[in-house]
């Protein structure tokens, strides 16, 4: 009887690395599928950051060139601030001009004071 146990024992071994061997393999495999998936979402992940930087660098593009035309708007906006003033100021001095005129010739020459006298002030 003891000769069949060893017996039994000696040819069970390579029955069990067997096993062993294609447990093995069989994770070797999922492993490989793993990585190959993994490697995949990489290759997905690293196209898509790819993308979004290309759409970074077009939106930095956008807002610089927004910035300019900002600036450039500014720049008019302050020109036309100093074209309003001077305007206004020179119809100021045309107002003060026409008011001493009327002064001058309305209420200071001999038609003015006539015209004064008979409709009154």
């Amino acid at each position: 009887m003891r000769n069949t146990l060893l017996l039994h024992d000696f040819t069970s071994k390579p029955d069990h690395l067997e096993d062993i061997n294609e447990s093995l393999k069989k994770i070797q495999y999922h492993l490989l599928d793993e990585l190959a998936l993994k490697q995949e979402l990489i290759l997905a992940k690293e196209a898509e950051i790819l993308h979004l930087k290309a759409e970074l660098l077009q939106k930095d593009e956008k807002i610089e060139s927004l910035n300019k035309k900002v600036a450039e708007v500014e720049r008019n906006n302050e020109g036309n601030k100093q074209l309003n003033k001077k305007l206004i100021n020179e119809v100021v001095r045309k107002q003060q001009d026409i008011e001493w005129y009327k002064r001058t010739y309305e209420k200071r020459s001999l038609l003015g004071t006539i015209k004064e006298k008979i409709f009154g002030k």
